[in-house]
């Protein structure tokens, strides 16, 4: 038992070792005093397991405490340093690819809890999905003939539907208009993971980029839709960070590079050892247009680089809010079974040599909820290129401070009942009558060009009758409200039914762009444009003058 068990934990440590060595440097042999010691340690761990494994009152697995063991050492560390086991591991290794095996489908569930899961986009035209005939508002209902009611999302549908290249899976689909299940067998292929999935035209000459978090893959993205927008009239950029938790360092570095002078600094990092590299840019030529960036509390790591980086060398106007607050720089390891370590070796700061992470010596649940950021007047301060106050120790303080939007009381329980997506669903399927046929709309001809989509959006509007008939919708549900709280929410109900029609019919993106018709911080980024043409000028005479 203890052979087994000591085995385990070996080869767990010589793997991390060899990482070392390849990820972070040679890993060197300490003095012989302190290997006798580690020895002796490791020997007292492996006696505890197989105590614990042969005497625990009920049977226990040896992997299971081992993974477990890992992670509560991390622990005593800090915040950020973290275990993956097989499955977390390889989730991670797509994200960071930028693909994917299965169908190519955007799937929620159906209710609350519930397995059963609705297509909530139409299938990108090319993918397995959309060759097998799967629409938007498909409910699966099941997978290879089993059921999926009590199924987990994440942890039993998403694993079923996903699988090597050329597999088939059998999926039953409920579909709204037909009277009965629909079977498919649809055969799995790659599906690239996209890191910016938003990138259009807010305004005329106003280019809107979102970047969900950072892979292998989101410089060439941004390139691609930089490329289109310039072909559009791009004359400047709102680029969203918001919520986006960061990724590779190094793509981090490349979007950066995409707005910076040469030789410019981006980042530096240093270790325990107190060795310092620094990021510069590299590209000879930059993007020269006003930008803003928008970033809030969960913008952390690579986004708080990008950001810090476009701040300190004024190049652009931040908004929205004090972002997450993490400069410390984990290493990835990998570890025997396709497991893997992610372990902080660092600490980043920014070009102004400020240093962004909170800190975390209380607890990490406070660390993560309560994200209470010191005042500016606490906060070491330092100057941008252009001699601007900016601050260190907790995050990237905005420029222009916007809170983030939240709904009403009324909107909050409508979405909480689902009642939004359902009416939705029904207006489509025909099952509620409304002053349009949706259904006809969104599949009449599933190859519609771009005028076509665009002309739909114009289509979809909320009317008088929709609302009332909504009104209705919301009573039989028993929901409680008053006159006074629905005409007070009217433009929030009515923005939000339409952006569920306009998801099952034309897609996320349409969807979306209606969303930030009411995203305050997005508007007020617009409306910032000015500020950031003057920080462009300032940016720009800082490098005549270097």
């Amino acid at each position: 038992m203890k052979s087994r068990i000591g085995l385990i934990l070996l080869t767990t440590i010589v793997a991390a070792s060899v990482a070392g060595g390849f990820f972070g440097g040679k890993a060197n042999a300490g003095p012989p005093h302190v290997e006798d010691r580690t020895q002796e340690l490791l020997k007292t761990y492996t006696e505890a397991l197989a105590t614990i494994e042969a005497h625990f009152v009920r049977e226990v697995s040896s992997e299971d405490l081992v993974e477990s063991s890992i992670r509560g050492m991390l622990r005593t560390l800090d915040p950020h340093s973290s275990f993956f086991s097989r499955k977390d591991y390889n989730r991670l290794q797509e994200e960071q690819q930028g693909k994917y095996f299965g169908l190519g489908i955007t799937i929620r569930p159906e209710s609350p809890g519930s397995g059963r899961v609705v297509i909530v986009e139409p299938p990108a035209p090319g993918t397995p999905a959309y060759k097998a005939g799967l629409r938007a508002g498909d409910v699966i209902a099941r997978i290879r003939g089993v059921a999926v009611d009590d199924w987990d999302i994440n942890e039993e549908v998403i694993p079923n539907l996903k699988g090597p290249k050329g597999t088939t899976i059998d999926i039953t689909v409920e579909r709204p208009g037909e009277t009965e299940p629909l079977d498919f067998t649809v055969e799995r292929d790659e599906i690239p993971l996209h890191t910016i999935k938003y990138a259009f035209m807010v305004r005329p000459e106003i280019a809107y980029i979102r970047i969900d978090r950072f892979s292998e893959t989101t410089s060439r993205e941004l390139d691609g839709a930089l490329d289109r927008l310039a072909k559009e009239g791009l004359q400047s950029l709102v680029l969203d960070l918001r919520d986006n938790p960061g990724g590779a360092l190094s793509q981090a570095i490349a979007v950066a590079d995409r707005f910076l002078k040469r030789d410019q600094v981006i980042v530096s990092t240093r270790s325990r050892f107190g060795k310092e590299h620094e990021h510069t840019t590299r590209r000879e030529q930059e993007y020269m247009f006003p930008m803003v960036v928008l970033i809030n509390r969960n913008s952390a790591s690579a986004s708080e680089i990008v950001s810090g980086a476009l701040q300190d060398h004024d190049r652009a106007l931040i908004v929205g809010e004090t972002s997450f607050g993490k400069a410390l720089v984990q290493t990835i390891y990998p570890l025997d079974g396709n497991r893997g370590l992610a372990l902080t070796t660092g600490k980043y700061y920014t070009p102004s040599d400020r240093l962004i992470q909170r800190e975390y010596a209380g607890s990490f649940w406070d660390y993560y909820n309560s994200r209470i950021h010191r005042p500016s007047e606490e906060r070491e301060r330092f100057l941008t290129d252009g001699g601007r106050e900016v601050f260190g120790g907790g995050g990237i303080m905005p420029d222009v401070e916007v809170e983030q939007d939240t709904f009403s009381r009324l909107s909050r329980q409508i979405q909480r009942n689902n009642l939004f997506r359902s009416f939705a669903s029904r207006l489509y399927s025909g099952s509620i009558e409304s002053d349009s046929d949706y259904y006809a709309m969104a599949n009449g001809d599933r190859e519609k060009t771009q005028k076509q989509k665009e002309a739909l959006v114009d289509q979809v509007q909320i009317t008088d009758r929709i609302l009332d008939r909504f009104t209705d919708y919301l009573v039989e549900n028993d929901l409680e409200f008053s006159e006074e709280e629905f005409q007070s929410d009217q433009e929030i109900i009515r923005n939000l039914l339409r952006r569920e029609l306009l998801l099952l019919l034309v897609g996320d993106e349409a969807s979306y762009r209606i969303a930030l018709e009411l995203d305050r911080q997005v508007q007020t980024a617009i409306d910032s444009l000015d500020q950031a043409v003057v920080l462009l000028k300032r940016h720009q005479v800082a490098k005549q003058i270097n």
